[in-house]
């Protein structure tokens, strides 16, 4: 008896202790890189292929696969999503996997095109997208990812349409992009400091300026119309436009404060207010960037071209900022979020193995005890 209570003793002392009676069945290093610590999936509702609103919360307790891509891409967004489609025929069976393509081109994926494309290559998950483009540059910037609109856009030019080029080799010349080797003259932004010193930072698109004399409202109109901001204005007959209000916050008639025009000095790296009106502006020529800034605000508030373009308010920025930033158009990036809605692994590239992939779904959907739980030591930490 003796013996006995010993030995229940020592087995009961070992329960204890990690690994030592059946080991931590948590333990499990994944082939993708891991959070450490998980973070909550920011929330997003988009719209599908059939126009019908998805959201993140749509999904929980799932496990949700999130993927940036777009469609006229000529080669890793095409992997991507033909890793896809196999991940989903092979684990068809799974009812907690949802598998999530989310667009990095709004200007022409629309849910009409989206429809069409997923229809000719009989993908049926959600891919998503917005008329408002705003909404998705948030989702971008949630999701920490810098998107190369340069890269994006001189894919668009080089289709010409959106025909299918699911074949690699019809793109073999893909990084020769003569017309646009000077980056700094394809990328333009529009920045905005509101009376409150707020601000926010919007990616104009080169394709949407005259090929020739494009101006400073040029880049105005075109860039507020892409991302779905409403801009006030009235045309002088001698001093040209002049604007009155952005996103509904227009200058009193009192003048107590007006929208002030900015120009970017690549040299000095400053803005500085223009001495000339915003038709006077030549893009390329005098900047490749302009800003409006209520007179009122904090000038030193103006956020600079050289950062991200989220297109949203400063004071709503409240992604994790440890997390590292993706940049996507020539690259892109694969999320997995766990049934607790935090994101746990994160692949980048096109080049793994999707054996890899479908390893790490299938512990988060049949083995994970949740981030909280897991053992961290011996793996790839983000």
């Amino acid at each position: 008896m003796r013996n006995v209570s010993i030995l229940l003793s020592l087995l009961l002392a070992c329960s204890a202790l990690s690994g030592c009676i059946g080991g931590d069945h948590d333990e499990y290093d994944f082939n993708g890189i891991e959070y450490d610590p998980a973070s909550t999936a920011p929330e997003f509702t988009l719209l599908d292929q059939n126009g019908e609103q998805v959201s993140l919360s749509d999904f929980e307790d799932k496990v949700v696969v999130i993927a940036f891509t777009y469609t006229i891409c000529p080669d890793v967004c095409l992997t991507i999503e033909a890793n896809l489609d196999y991940i989903d025929e092979q684990m068809a069976g799974e009812e907690d996997l949802v598998i999530l393509s989310i667009t990095i081109d709004p200007a022409r994926d629309t849910p009409e095109h989206l429809w069409g494309w997923t229809n000719v290559r009989g993908y049926d998950w959600p891919h998503l997208t917005s008329y408002n483009h705003s909404e998705l540059q948030q989702v971008w910037s949630d999701y920490s990812l810098l998107v190369d609109n340069d890269h994006i856009n001189s894919d668009h030019s080089d289709h010409g349409d959106h025909g299918d080029h699911s074949s690699h080799d019809d793109h073999s010349d893909h990084d020769d992009h003569s017309d646009h080797s000077n980056h700094s003259e394809m990328s333009h932004q529009v920045a905005v400091l509101y009376p409150d010193n707020t601000t926010a930072l919007y990616d104009g698109d080169h394709d949407m300026l005259p090929e020739e004399n494009a101006t400073g409202w040029n880049l105005t109109e075109s860039t507020m119309s892409m991302n779905n901001i409403s801009l006030n204005y009235s045309v002088h007959e001698e001093f040209g436009h002049s604007v009155n209000g952005i996103n509904g916050i227009d200058s009193p008639s009192d003048w107590s404060w007006w929208w002030s025009l900015h120009i970017w000095n690549e040299s000095s790296e400053a803005w500085e207010e223009s001495s000339v009106g915003i038709d006077q502006v030549m893009i390329m020529q005098d900047t490749d960037h302009i800003a409006w800034a209520a007179s009122n605000a904090n000038l030193s508030m103006l956020p600079t071209p050289t950062e991200h373009a989220d297109g949203h308010d400063d004071e709503h920025d409240d992604h994790d900022m440890a997390d590292e930033l993706y940049e996507v158009g020539h690259n892109t990036v694969t999320f997995i979020i766990d049934k607790d809605g935090k994101k746990r692994v994160v692949f980048t590239g096109s080049s793994w193995s999707t054996s890899d992939f479908m390893d790490d779904l299938n512990h988060l959907l049949h083995h994970d005890l949740g981030a909280d739980h897991s053992d961290h030591s011996d793996h790839d930490h983000h």
